[in-house]
């Protein structure tokens, strides 16, 4: 997505583009689970090192242990905001959303596609589809501006696992809908959410933020 079109989205536009843009990829695909293991590894080793060498230089030791609590507590606090996801990818498997045009324009059409690459056999019963925008004053939600449930033709479909499971629907922005505008004071922001029921497993359900254009936005 062109960071110029950023500014199409009043004051900080491009602090909400980069927003939406990092979302839109899980924190497993970023390898933030890996950096925050690699972390904690890091931090253990610098309060045992820190430990040992207690005997013969404390004023360092003391440091490195500081450090190495430090390192601990953050990366503890990402592996346990990550635990959801890794019990979801154990428990389902990976679902991998993306938009065929980035830059999607009111009254203009956009697809939505959804990959499930299953981890185990799986009985995707429903798939559910909702595009909103929501008023917000400042960081508090107001209002529901617009509520899109995208029709979704599909049967009960087995998923074996280690297969692929795909789901494609296209969708509009009615011409009367507001874009997506953000600024300290007011902002109107898009997501579209998914929802997944299955045969003995809990419901599967993300959002994702979603810019939507003006017109003008596309000439």
């Amino acid at each position: 997505m062109p960071l110029d079109d950023a500014d199409r989205l009043g004051p900080k536009g491009h602090v909400y583009v980069e927003l939406v843009r990092e979302q839109w990829r899980a924190p497993l695909e970023r390898g933030t689970a890996r950096r925050s293991l690699l972390t904690a590894f890091f931090g253990v080793a610098l309060i045992a090192f820190g430990l040992f060498a207690t005997f013969t230089m404390y004023g360092e030791a003391v440091i490195l242990v500081g450090i190495g609590l430090v390192a601990c507590f953050s990366s503890f606090r990402e592996i346990s905001a990550l635990r959801p996801e890794f019990e979801e990818a154990r428990r389902i498997g990976w679902v991998e959303p993306s938009l065929d045009d980035s830059i999607v324009t009111v009254g203009e059409p956009a697809t939505f596609r959804a990959v499930l690459h299953a981890r185990r056999k799986l009985v995707v019963r429903t798939v559910t589809i909702v595009v909103e925008a929501r008023r917000w004053r400042g960081s508090v939600p107001v209002e529901l501006a617009e509520t899109i449930a995208v029709p979704v033709a599909m049967l009960t479909a087995e998923v074996a696992a280690g297969t692929d499971w795909r789901q494609t629907v296209t969708f509009r922005i009615p011409p009367s809908a507001p874009p997506s505008h953000y600024d300290s004071a007011e902002s109107v922001r898009w997501t579209i959410t998914m929802a997944l029921t299955f045969d003995r497993e809990a419901e599967w359900r993300r959002v994702w933020p979603m810019l939507v254009y003006p017109v003008e936005a596309s000439i």
